[in-house]
């Protein structure tokens, strides 16, 4: 109790941008970051043009898709199951999205 009233438990919420929940695990964190870093890189996408050099190009991609993507990591726990979401997202979805700018590596 904190000043007479009562405190709610919950399974979820947002801290700092963050989703923590009561069990402690990241998967919906991971799942949601992902999610964000490819909303940006839709939104994003004419400034990775074909014609920039392919170097810059690949730097963009990696510095901007996966600054997003693993803001906050340092922070999460990883299971086998959520390295599989991030290593999916790099490896399916990640060069998918960089075929879709020249960024075949």
């Amino acid at each position: 109790m904190i000043d007479q009233k009562q405190l709610e438990n919950v399974k979820s919420f947002k801290y700092l941008g963050s989703m923590l929940t009561n069990d402690a695990r990241c998967t919906c964190e991971i799942k949601h970051r992902i999610a964000i870093a490819k909303a940006a890189f839709n939104k994003k996408r004419v400034f990775f043009p074909r014609t920039l050099d392919l170097k810059l190009r690949k730097k963009l991609v990696n510095y901007y898709i996966w600054s997003i993507a693993l803001h906050g990591a340092e922070t999460w726990t990883l299971r086998a199951v959520d390295q599989k979401h991030l290593e999916s997202f790099k490896c399916g979805a990640g060069e998918g999205r960089r075929r879709s700018v020249g960024l075949i590596m």
